[in-house]
């Protein structure tokens, strides 16, 4: 996977997550833990890099007892649900999986790999911009 591929995968991870991994930093981290996270965010806001505070925030994860760090947080869930599986898995040619041009929602600045699959229920808000997630095609 190419350097801004990854970027943009770990970006989205923090958008999908932040409640998460905010929980996580200050319910089991020093006081002021969820400031990397902060950084993050900030750092997307105002269009600058993000891979160097992405960095420390991985590495502050897997610091405080996570191996995977960032990274376990990347299972595929629906966004906004209790966990459950996307359904979005391998499937035989013509047997159920993605039609042409189904709907997703994407990160509305185009800024990170986040996605959501739309199920009746408002767009998942981006914990960057605050907005909604956009609605696409693939």
């Amino acid at each position: 996977m190419a350097e801004a591929e990854e970027k943009a995968r770990d970006l989205g991870i923090v958008c999908a997550n932040a409640d998460a991994i905010r929980s996580r930093l200050t319910g089991r981290g020093p006081a002021g833990a969820d400031a990397v996270l902060e950084d993050v965010l900030a750092a997307a806001r105002s269009g600058r890099e993000t891979g160097g505070a992405v960095e420390t925030l991985h590495a502050v994860l897997q610091a405080l007892g996570d191996p995977r760090g960032l990274h376990a947080y990347a299972d595929p869930v629906v966004p906004g649900t209790s966990g459950a599986p996307t359904g979005r898995g391998v499937h035989a040619v013509g047997v159920g999986g993605d039609s042409p041009g189904e709907r997703v929602y994407l990160c509305p600045a185009r800024r990170c790999t986040r996605h959501g699959w739309p199920d009746h229920t408002p767009a998942p808000l981006c914990a960057v911009s605050g907005g909604r997630l956009r609605l696409d095609r693939l």
